[in-house]
């Protein structure tokens, strides 16, 4: 039991703040997206599997990606997440692995979704989620299963717009005092003031918790190097972060500082391979 110290010490210290230790099945995933204050449902590159299904309709070669958030420096608190996308003449198909947590303590979840694009006017994405909760040491496991959607629209050429729900049907987390998944809901919209420079704003509604806005900013400096910035209202959080295009393969890292809790960091590498579809 003593393993289990410094998690549960963490909430007992942090009880305010317990969404923030936490993954229920979602969260923003990615480096780009963790540095625009987390703000992702209008948006349209490779971890849309993870933050709008809608978004990855897109994709036009197969992509494979992993992510790592420690979030506020503690192993216990660390997010690892991968995903692979495949293009085809039907739509987008993705599958997608998350793990929050350590070895004493995991909240997993593993999705299958499928995007279609219906032009500039409409793209949906749906994903299954198959979400498994682990103790260690004897206490009893739990798992269920659940659903995200989520569209997008090109409203101009400049302007997108972006909505997703994740867990409509509020599966059950555990029977005792009837624990749910919580609802999400997420609308936002990118604006692309030129080529090289774009902002996102982004409203989430978890029904469990204040709403929570988020914003952001993303530059391309050079060819090759982007510059990104925002805030989150809920947890109060300043971001950035940069990325890198090599050739086939883009790196992104990206940092989080919170006044109490303190700083998390993020990184991610894609790959994108083959012909474009």
């Amino acid at each position: 039991m003593n393993k289990f110290y410094p998690f549960i010490l963490t909430l007992i210290f942090f009880g305010p703040f317990q969404y923030a230790f936490s993954f229920n099945g979602q969260a923003p995933i990615g480096a780009r997206s963790a540095a625009m204050g987390r703000a992702s449902v209008s948006e349209t590159d490779f971890w849309s599997i993870q933050n709008n299904p809608a978004g990855m309709a897109l994709q036009s070669q197969i992509g494979a990606g992993i992510f790592y958030e420690n979030r506020y420096l503690m192993k216990e608190l660390s997010m690892k997440s991968g995903a692979l996308v495949f293009p085809a003449s039907f739509g987008v198909l993705g599958v997608s692995f998350n793990q929050f947590g350590y070895n004493l303590y995991n909240e997993n979840k593993i999705g299958l979704a499928y995007a279609r694009s219906f032009g500039k006017a409409l793209r949906i994405g749906l994903q299954l989620d198959y979400l498994t909760t682990h103790f260690a040491e004897g206490y009893e496991s739990s798992s269920n299963v659940t659903f995200e959607l989520g569209v997008q629209s090109q409203i101009s050429e400049k302007v997108i717009a972006g909505a997703y729900i994740f867990n409509p049907i509020k599966a059950r987390l555990s029977a005792y005092e009837d624990e749910r998944v919580p609802v999400i809901l997420r609308f936002g919209l990118t604006y692309l003031f030129t080529t090289s420079f774009s902002a996102i704003a982004e409203v989430e509604k978890n029904l469990d918790l204040d709403p929570s806005v988020r914003l952001g900013m993303e530059y391309l400096v050079a060819k090759q190097f982007y510059v990104r910035a925002g805030l989150n209202t809920n947890p109060g959080i300043l971001t950035f972060g940069a990325g890198f295009d090599i050739g086939p393969a883009r790196i992104d890292v990206s940092a989080g500082m919170h006044q109490v809790l303190g700083t998390s960091v993020q990184a991610g590498l894609i790959f994108h391979f083959g012909k474009n579809q």
